[in-house]
């Protein structure tokens, strides 16, 4: 796949990660709590779980757009990396700045900047792959970067950082798993 070919399926991909973003946001509930879905899929309703329901379906398009020929692009993966790093500073930062104005969460303007989140990291994505020059160096850092990202995704749904704004539920005031509005502790827990 060359490089036109990647930038046409990240423009048609927009609608269907949003989609997928958005099924995400269920999956939890719908897969009976199950801890491997926690991973990709919304467990509270903290801005943590929505930057991840916006990222995780936009990694899984760029590993399939690696696999089908970015590879042989060196700007590929730091292109990639930089996109997904958008997300949620993105996002934190459009609802904090809104939030500020409106004085609270507003429904569909939390969805219009979910879809925003995606469709500016496929700008980012699509500008960098076609405009960036990156060396050995660049690609190796942007895997570091990368690796990050994921470890992150992952460890803090499961053991979220007690940070009072982007991983608290608003709704229930926990974090993590723990922060689903049913969530029971085993015993001794």
């Amino acid at each position: 796949m060359d490089t036109g070919a990647v930038v046409s399926v990240s423009w048609w991909a927009i609608i269907p990660l949003i989609v997928v973003g958005s099924v995400l946001h269920f999956a939890y509930d719908w897969s009976g709590h199950n801890r491997v879905v926690a991973v990709f899929a919304a467990v509270n309703e903290s801005y943590w779980e929505h930057i991840k329901i916006a990222a995780w379906p936009t990694m899984v398009l760029y590993a399939a757009l690696f696999v089908l020929g970015g590879a042989s692009q060196p700007s590929f993966v730091p292109a990639a990396t930089v996109a997904l790093y958008s997300i949620p500073v993105t996002m934190i930062g459009v609802v904090f700045v809104y939030k500020a104005v409106a004085g609270r969460n507003v429904l569909w303007v939390d969805i219009a900047v979910f879809g925003l989140c995606i469709a500016l990291a496929q700008v980012i994505f699509v500008c960098l792959l076609s405009g960036l020059e990156a060396d050995v160096l660049v690609v190796v850092l942007s895997v570091f970067y990368l690796v990050g990202i994921v470890a992150a995704y992952v460890v803090f749904t499961l053991r979220p950082p007690a940070e009072p704004d982007v991983f608290i539920d608003p709704i229930t005031y926990r974090y993590g798993v723990e922060g689903h509005a049913d969530y029971e502790a085993a015993p001794g827990d």
